[in-house]
């Protein structure tokens, strides 16, 4: 079946200045979907024709030239066609109460989770035990942390609504665990590059290099403190010489300050380079010329880890913390080594939650005061960085094997089946289930929630006539009517013109009842009918007379 991507250039753009990995991993995705999809016709959700041409070349770019059909949102009732809806986020609650308006088992609704520590995206996981979200819906988690991390969310919701309410019936979206992938071919590299790029950060034949690739953020990814004080420690034990690249960006100067200040505190004799992730070139380069790769992630914002994975596919044995979504992606003793990561047992960090719910601490100072609670152990840290310095061997068969792995697992082109199969699987739930009928109370027809506002609402008893004593008279008034901006600045509800002027030549110099002029008109809306014909009255060009 084919799929519908709703896209919007924050999801899939990726920043020159600012990159994010919501963003990477979006437009990884979009490349994954035309690299290796085989649809007939690509189909776009977008709120302007602009995103939607974007969409298109991407497209193109990549290779595609099959139709791409492109759904607004005033044509939402279109995703029918599809049957399923791609959303780049974990808000599918939204999206599962906008198809509320047409039927529920009309498509089915498949969103991702990137960051879950953030407020709004806890809200919007919060909000699926509400939400009209149905057994045909999914929400796929990209590590199996992450998917704990959502239930325990959805539990305590449900909790809440239990003891509130009495709750006993939830109907959850499925929560399938599937990773992100990489494009491996991109960070395989041969001998001669490898050569060139160590050449180009002037690196001699007696060091190991070792390297970082992401943001350089100790508040918000990692704190540097255990991998400098290792490195510092493993390299003095070892006698060898160790070069640490640092491939990435800072957020501020006074980030970059702290970063410059701890390296020459506590790993001064560890030869640094640092450079600009931002720049592809620059990373390829980075993965090229390295040894090892170290990711100690100690912080509730990273859910999955890509750069593990492309370290992986670049034959790099991995150091990372046992943490998150790395759990999942490294095999300790087989791709690299696995640390153990130590945090507070729950019930230790309510004060956290309030002052963060309170708008007392920042996103960033609660990611960041939660991080300084996370430790990652140094004597296991420091003898894996010592074994792979000291083991020339060790780090050629875990790199093979780790690049083994990110082939076989993470590529995009395994994945992406992930997905499709994901998605028939959706499609097979939905059509064999019956539509619920779930109304949402906040977004009711105004003309039901507002309903004890007027004096009369228009009935099929209700008489029209025409105002003027000619239909001339009328048309001529129209005309001028449409003309002026206090009524036209509403051009959604202004009925069509050739409409307006069939009704008034209907109407004529009679009264006429609402249920005749129905029967006159057939094959118009009923409601199109009726908001005409009330259109008409404010503006005065046809009277209504209100019968018992």
């Amino acid at each position: 079946m084919t799929s519908a991507i709703y896209y919007a250039s924050d999801g899939f753009k990726i920043g020159k200045k600012k990159i994010m990995g919501r963003q990477v991993a979006g437009n990884s995705f979009l490349r994954a979907y035309c690299r290796y999809t085989k649809y007939s016709e690509f189909w776009v959700y977008s709120r302007s024709k602009s995103e939607a041409n974007e969409f298109a070349s991407f497209v193109r770019q990549e290779g595609r030239n099959e139709e791409v059909k492109f759904i607004n949102f005033q044509n939402t009732n279109a995703l029918r066609d599809p049957g399923i809806l791609f959303y780049p986020g974990p808000d599918i609650s939204l999206q599962s109460k906008n198809r509320s308006f047409f039927r529920d088992n009309s498509w089915s609704i498949c969103g991702i989770t990137h960051t879950t520590c953030s407020a709004q995206s806890m809200e919007s996981i919060q909000s699926l035990v509400t939400s009209p979200l149905q057994p045909w819906d999914a929400l796929i988690c990209t590590s199996n942390s992450v998917r704990s991390n959502v239930l325990k969310i959805i539990e305590v919701e449900e909790e809440n609504l239990r003891n509130k309410l009495n709750a006993s019936k939830f109907i959850r979206p499925q929560l399938p665990v599937i990773p992100l992938g990489i494009h491996t071919s991109e960070f395989q590299f041969t001998q001669k590059e490898k050569q060139i790029a160590r050449k180009e950060f002037n690196i001699q034949n007696d060091e190991i290099v070792v390297l970082y690739v992401g943001r350089l953020s100790f508040h918000a990814k990692a704190n540097p403190f255990s991998m400098y004080k290792s490195l510092e420690k493993a390299s003095a034990r070892a006698n060898r010489k160790i070069v640490l690249i640092e491939c990435g960006w800072y957020g501020s100067q006074g980030i970059q300050d702290g970063f410059i200040q701890a390296a020459q505190k506590l790993c001064s004799s560890v030869r640094m380079i640092r450079v600009d992730g931002r720049k592809d070139d620059a990373k390829f380069k980075s993965f090229a010329s390295a040894d090892i790769f170290c990711s100690l992630s100690d912080n509730i914002q990273e859910t999955f880890g890509i750069t593990p994975i492309e370290a992986m596919s670049a034959g790099l044995p991995v150091i990372a913390t046992d943490w998150d979504g790395y759990k999942d992606s490294i095999r300790n003793g087989i791709d690299g080594f696995l640390i153990p990561t130590l945090m507070p047992k729950p019930g230790n960090g309510i004060d956290l939650a309030v002052r963060y719910a309170l708008d007392i601490d920042s996103y960033d100072m609660y990611i960041g005061n939660i991080s300084n609670f996370i430790s990652v152990n140094f004597s296991v840290l420091t003898n894996s960085f010592y074994e792979l310095f000291n083991n020339d061997q060790l780090r050629i068969d875990m790199g093979k094997d780790a690049q083994k792995r990110a082939l076989n697992i993470f590529d995009w082109s395994n994945v992406i089946r992930e997905y499709q199969n994901l998605w028939d699987n959706l499609k097979s739930e939905r059509i064999n289930q019956s539509s619920s009928d779930y109304k949402w109370s906040a977004r009711l027809d105004p003309f039901l929630a507002f309903s004890s506002y007027p004096t009369n609402t228009l009935s099929d008893n209700s008489k029209v006539k025409l105002v003027e004593s000619s239909n001339q008279l009328a048309l001529a008034n129209l005309k001028e009517i449409r003309d002026l901006y206090i009524v036209n600045y509403s051009n959604y509800t202004m009925p069509d013109e050739e409409f307006s002027y069939k009704l008034i030549e209907i109407i004529n110099q009679e009264f006429k009842t609402v249920k005749l002029l129905k029967e006159e008109l057939k094959d118009v809306s009923q409601i199109y009918l009726t908001r005409s014909l009330l259109w008409l009255n404010k503006f005065n060009i046809i009277d209504i007379v209100f019968l018992e």
